[in-house]
């Protein structure tokens, strides 16, 4: 018989969580240089527009990381609180 482990079920889903939005954030340089070239292509200055249009998906990719830096962070907290919880009422 197995015993529920909450430490290993939360660790699962928090895993499977970060491999499904790393999954979804997922596009290819092509696609990305497709869209930039449809958007910028009514532009005057072409280079200018298409050197903003990296710059912000450089800009969202960074903020990205950070959230996902906060989310581990929150993360840990999170067991660290459960883990003195436990010890407090003596379930280690």
């Amino acid at each position: 018989m197995t015993m529920f482990n909450p430490k290993k079920t939360f660790m699962s889903i928090w895993g499977g969580a970060l491999v499904v939005l790393t999954l979804a954030g997922c596009t290819t340089a092509g696609e990305d240089h497709y869209s930039d070239r449809r958007r910028c292509s009514e532009y005057r200055d072409y280079s200018n527009c298409m050197y903003m249009q990296q710059h912000r998906r450089d800009r969202e990719q960074l903020m990205n990381q950070e959230k996902a830096l906060i989310n581990a962070a929150q993360a840990r907290e999170n067991l660290r609180m459960l883990r003195e919880i436990r010890r407090r009422r003596g379930d280690y």
